[in-house]
């Protein structure tokens, strides 16, 4: 994430008094990241987060998404914690865009190697995301908000349209291969979903990048709600093994295992669940395979978004792909 808007030491001095976080000792650019601009705010009282949000993001969406982290906070899920300002607000304007200011977390993120694959995910982080998914999950069984998932099976048709005509140059079949898996898992989806399967605004996107450890393993925090919507939880739960449960493009039972256990020692999945788990997997694996390839396909070479191998995703789709054939 470059810093795309900058501000001032005097800017961010006057936003400031609109708050009761203390007086600015210094401020620092965070350069992680692509779609907003992030700082590090150092005060007399603490550390702060804050957010400018730029054009990528729907603002109609950041009450949502913000509303969503204070009730998530409200339940002792560690995650960044909206500051309201002296009128009781999260979202304010700071050089004439939204602005969020949230509480510091300690922690760091694992580090991917060079092809974008993280080597050093354990058993123990996998037991560690497990449980505070969900926690979460348990947690927002009461939030009022919604937001439609725009990324979830019911939009993979419109999305692959937008790109379909370029994949026969890509790779030979692939179009022809994902056509059949959006059919295939649509016809899936409308055989095997039944209401029992709890749908909540659910996370969507807690990848390696989006959570906090400290040296020994432990999880101290959950970052990047902006892909969160209402979803399965099952579905919430297949995003998330497709992220951390896997080798490289190898699935790690093991990894899988460990996952599902911690989960499940607070939040037992019920047998509809467990029955659509494999549809899941293959979505969720389809799902980022159709988003690389159109990041893949329509991002700016100038853009500083680092654009992530769809060959990943495609191993990953075709694997569980084969679990639902079987």
């Amino acid at each position: 994430m470059a810093v795309y808007t900058k501000i001032t030491t005097s800017q961010l001095q006057q936003h400031l008094t609109n708050y009761h976080l203390g007086e600015l000792l210094k401020v620092t650019e965070i350069i992680d990241g692509i779609d907003n601009s992030n700082f590090i705010i150092h005060t007399t009282q603490n550390k702060f987060i804050l957010t400018i949000f730029e054009k990528r993001i729907n603002h109609q969406d950041l009450p949502f998404f913000i509303n969503l982290k204070e009730h998530l906070a409200q339940k002792n899920i560690s995650c960044p914690k909206p500051i309201a300002d002296n009128n009781n607000q999260f979202i304010t304007k700071l050089v004439n865009k939204d602005s969020v200011i949230v509480s510091f977390l300690n922690g760091k993120t694992l580090q991917a190697n060079q092809q974008g694959y993280y080597l050093n995910i354990t058993n123990k982080h996998c037991q560690e995301v497990g449980q505070v998914l969900a926690k979460m999950h348990l947690a927002v069984s009461d939030f009022k908000g919604y937001r439609n998932n725009d990324l979830g099976i019911n939009n993979f048709q419109n999305l692959f349209n937008k790109f379909a005509k370029n994949l026969p140059e890509y790779q030979k079949g692939l179009d022809i291969e994902i056509a059949d898996g959006i059919e295939l898992l649509g016809s899936l989806w409308q055989k095997n979903y039944n209401q029992q399967m709890p749908s909540h605004p659910v996370h969507l996107d807690l990848f390696a990048d989006n959570v906090f450890f400290d040296d020994q393993q432990n999880l101290t925090g959950v970052i990047d709600f902006y892909f969160a919507g209402n979803d399965l939880l099952i579905y919430d739960l297949a995003i998330t093994v497709n992220a951390w449960c896997f080798d490289q493009t190898k699935f790690n039972n093991e990894k899988f295992l460990n996952m599902l256990d911690s989960y499940q020692k607070v939040r037992e999945i019920n047998n509809y669940e467990k029955k659509f788990l494999n549809i899941a997997l293959t979505t969720a694996s389809l799902r980022f395979l159709l988003t690389r390839l159109h990041d893949m396909f329509f991002t700016n070479k100038n853009s500083l978004v680092k654009i992530k191998d769809p060959q990943e995703y495609l191993e990953k789709f075709r694997y569980f792909k084969q679990q639902i054939i079987n």
